[in-house]
């Protein structure tokens, strides 16, 4: 079998011209770079990367790798060619429970990956295992992000009318099916939000540091998770009961609560946490004495009720299926 060493990227143009604007050009390949340095990251593969002289036909951008492993290489170039072209799963928040993100678990993705490897060790993977690998890069947050950024910086750019991905041979020939995407597609790939889902954590340990004393949207501060945070309490009965005083704070209290985290998407792809905000107190912690709050105690009882409830229903369903 043939073996690739090239990536090719090629910008298709609305006019018969061979050039592209250079800060654009420069944004995009900026961001393939950093997508390609990731998937090689994930892969733990060795490899150079060189550019070779461009060629036209619209424009035509080919880097070749370099390293000691052809097969690595003809498969690492596959799957880089196979990941620009596959459209976003993940798009906001408001996916229900981000269903496509969150098919592959962190696990799932590492045997993907380590099959492929064993597979390269022996011979020559198959195509399901190539596609099962890609499929697990594709869904890293970073690779989505800079993915996203990259049909964002050419669908501004209206003299692209489409891209195409193709791996190609020591000379020049195609190895793999071209993977072209056209501008209508652009729109897939480019997330339309970059928050993520609220992070719910039940049961979480606040030590307080500075509480808020006074009325106002003043943050409280205090340690969570060893980090030093600042978050809002919008638990307004517990709020009554520190500003009444029937709630007072000696050092290392600590809170027991609802924690919703919002989180969001750097451009690099990083998760970055954004805020938090103790929706419940449960529990007030001070040394070895624990005093559970009343709204504590109705948040695990209406817990228990609709977990009681679910199980109910789901039980029911099994019934009418005997």
């Amino acid at each position: 079998m043939t073996t690739a060493n090239k990536l090719e990227l090629h910008y298709l143009f609305n006019d018969d011209s061979h050039t592209m604007d250079a800060f654009i050009r420069n944004k995009c390949e900026s961001e393939l770079l950093a997508i390609i340095n990731e998937i090689q990251n994930k892969l733990g593969f060795d490899f150079r990367l060189e550019a070779e002289a461009l060629r036209e036909g619209g424009l035509r951008e080919i880097w070749k790798a370099t390293g000691k492993n052809s097969g690595q290489i003809s498969i690492v170039i596959a799957i880089i060619a196979l990941i620009i072209s596959i459209a976003q799963m993940y798009q906001s928040q408001d996916d229900e429970l981000d269903v496509e993100l969150k098919k592959l678990s962190i696990e799932e993705k590492r045997l993907s990956i380590q099959k492929l490897k064993q597979e390269l060790e022996q011979g020559s993977p198959n195509d399901k295992t190539i596609e099962d690998a890609a499929m697990a890069i594709n869904n890293d947050f970073k690779v989505i992000t800079r993915k996203s950024n990259f049909y964002k910086h050419l669908d501004n750019y209206d003299k692209v009318i489409a891209v195409s991905f193709n791996s190609l041979s020591p000379d020049n020939e195609s190895v793999y099916p071209e993977q072209y995407i056209p501008r209508s597609d652009f729109h897939k790939f480019i997330l339309n939000s970059n928050e993520l889902p609220e992070e719910i954590i039940e049961n979480a340990e606040i030590e307080i540091v500075a509480p808020v004393l006074k009325e106002g949207r003043y943050r409280w501060k205090g340690i969570y998770q060893d980090e030093l945070i600042g978050f809002n309490m919008t638990d307004s009965d517990f709020k009554d009961d520190v500003l009444s005083k029937r709630v007072s704070f000696q050092h290392g209290a600590t809170i027991q609560c609802v924690l919703k985290v919002t989180r969001e998407l750097d451009e690099a792809g990083e998760i970055v946490t954004k805020g938090y905000t103790v929706q419940t107190v449960l529990a007030k912690i001070d040394g070895e004495q624990v005093t559970e709050t009343s709204q504590g105690k109705r948040y695990k009882y209406q817990k228990r009720f609709t977990q009681g409830q679910n199980e109910l229903f789901n039980n029911h369903g099994r019934n009418d299926l005997l």
